[in-house]
């Protein structure tokens, strides 16, 4: 093309019809970006509420103070209590991190309930609660992934 103005004309439309599609794949860019934060700090919410009944819980096998002894007839209760929340509260909160352990924790639970070398009330120390223990802790660990509450804040931080 020899016509200068019909070439200016069509460079124009060119740089207007791209910058048009970049300020379109930007702003969809843009949306889905903000659905994907706000759907995490929906599932961080949701996940702080249920872990915490949880966490609470868990407190019948934490490692110093434990609220009663270690028993079969506690590791029974907690069982009972971690099927409930589980299936009523929030297993279908759970990462697949925290699945997996919740799982390891439910087996190591049910070893020790089928092991007939205790009664009901006899208390487990030592080598039969340590692997019990160690599940438990790294449960807790990773509820607090989950949700952030052992990182520090970029806020606070600064």
């Amino acid at each position: 093309m020899d016509n200068p103005i019909a070439m200016g004309i069509i460079t124009g439309l060119i740089g207007v019809a791209s910058g048009a599609i970049l300020t379109y794949i930007g702003a969809i860019l843009k949306f889905r970006k903000d659905l994907e934060a706000e759907y995490d700090k929906d599932l961080r919410t949701r996940r702080l509420t249920a872990y915490e009944k949880l966490w609470g819980h868990l407190q019948l096998l934490a490692r110093y103070d434990r609220p009663k002894p270690l028993t079969p007839q506690t590791l029974q209760e907690l069982s009972v209590a971690m099927r409930r929340w589980y299936f009523e509260e929030g297993g279908l909160y759970l990462s697949d991190k925290s699945r997996q352990t919740y799982f390891d924790l439910k087996r190591a639970i049910q070893k020790l309930l089928e092991d007939n070398r205790y009664r009901p009330d006899q208390t487990l120390e030592g080598p039969d609660s340590t692997p019990l223990l160690d599940t438990a802790s790294l449960l807790r660990a990773r509820l607090t992934q989950d949700v952030g509450t052992r990182r520090t804040s970029p806020i606070a931080d600064s």
